[in-house]
């Protein structure tokens, strides 16, 4: 089976189908259980983008360090295309309320259709070292199906290294001499790369704001926590000694005639 052949695309969405059905019982709800494929293939791409990162890390920049790997390029691809398949189809009949028509079918179908373009101009690596972007849906899956690792803080400063920061780079380093020499002169990756940025955008803001609006609701719940509870009374030594005195006069007359009976 050559690894840019469809049915590698064909194997990888059987694979994300059976995983799904593995798991699903270890979720309880349903959102959890959208998040499953989606969170192994954004951490599986993210690992096999690291050897294309590294290449353009170690040459500071310089996308003709890039070595295509065409074989890994194309499994990668043909891995992520088959997971967009197996979730549009698992998400119809278990998730379909998850399976939007903007980031579901519009965002999905859109995706395998580059995919495949990107492997018949032999670009596949260029996509590959794009799909560092993946680590922050990794972590929001993460966060989903176990909520107790999930930070905000976290979520959104990797979303802004990967998907806005590196996304600019990759978008300047398209457009320079270096980087059209590399991709034949074309301006087609460029073009890519600018039509993504404004929905990263979008949903960079729109996390930095749910961020803040949750801190602010957290904060808001503690001080009416903190009202709520009666203020801590400090007892001085004097104090207590009163205190015990007259508890000690309010004891009945025969308890304080035990009392004394049991000292002597």
């Amino acid at each position: 089976m050559l690894y840019d052949s469809a049915l590698t695309g064909i194997a990888a969405a059987s694979a994300s189908i059976l995983l799904y059905h593995a798991l699903q019982k270890s979720y309880t709800t349903q959102r959890q259980r959208a998040w499953i494929i989606t969170g192994f293939a954004s951490a599986f791409t993210t690992l096999c983008s690291a050897p294309f990162v590294l290449d353009v890390v170690w040459s500071r920049g310089d996308l003709r360090a890039l070595h295509p790997r065409f074989h890994l390029a194309a499994l990668t691809c043909r891995a992520f295309q088959g997971s967009l398949l197996a979730d549009l189809i698992v998400g119809c009949k278990y998730y379909r309320s998850s399976v939007t028509i903007c980031w579901g079918w519009i965002h999905h179908c859109t995706y395998i259709l580059l995919i495949q373009f990107l492997i018949h101009r032999r670009w596949a690596h260029f996509f590959c070292l794009a799909l560092v972007m993946e680590l922050p849906t990794a972590y929001l899956a993460l966060s989903f199906l176990h909520p107790r690792v999930r930070h905000d803080g976290l979520f959104c400063a990797t979303f802004l290294v990967t998907r806005i920061l590196f996304h600019l780079f990759l978008l300047h380093a398209l457009c320079t001499s270096r980087g059209l020499a590399v991709v034949q002169g074309s301006y087609l990756p460029a073009l890519f790369m600018a039509l993504a940025f404004p929905g990263h955008a979008v949903w960079f803001v729109q996390s930095v704001r749910g961020a803040i609006r949750r801190r602010c609701v957290r904060r808001a719940s503690m001080s009416q926590i903190e009202k709520q509870q009666p203020p801590e009374r400090t007892v001085f030594p004097d104090q207590a000694l009163v205190s015990a005195s007259l508890a000690s006069l309010e004891e009945p007359q025969w308890r304080r005639v035990e009392i004394m009976l049991s000292a002597m």
